[in-house]
């Protein structure tokens, strides 16, 4: 059980990348340290990396019984913010794509 929740993991990491690697390589050389930088442009990337950090526990957990030393006492709490921060990343990284398209 906890190999397959791993696996959707690894596949919550992966799609955005195949999908959007050329973005992503567009803003990582444009690098510069900027307020502006880091909030229209790292900010949807984090957000989806924030949202896999707080399904991790919640892969660990899965399938372990509730009273395992490994299970996550705010369980559900990790994967509701799990879920809203890579869904919230989603959408502002469509919005990034949308904008990156229009000047390529």
């Amino acid at each position: 059980m906890p190999a397959l929740a791993f696996g959707w993991l690894v596949v919550l990491t992966i799609v955005p990348i195949a999908l959007w690697h050329r973005v992503i390589g567009d803003i990582i050389a444009s690098f510069h340290w900027s307020l502006s930088y880091a909030t229209a442009e790292l900010a949807p990337w984090l957000l989806l990396v924030a949202g896999v950090g707080f399904l991790v526990p919640v892969a660990l957990s899965a399938g372990r019984d509730p009273e395992s030393r490994l299970y996550p006492r705010a369980r559900r709490a990790y994967f509701v913010w799990g879920i809203v921060l890579y869904l919230l990343g989603c959408v502002l990284v469509i919005e990034v794509v949308d904008v990156w398209a229009y000047a390529h």
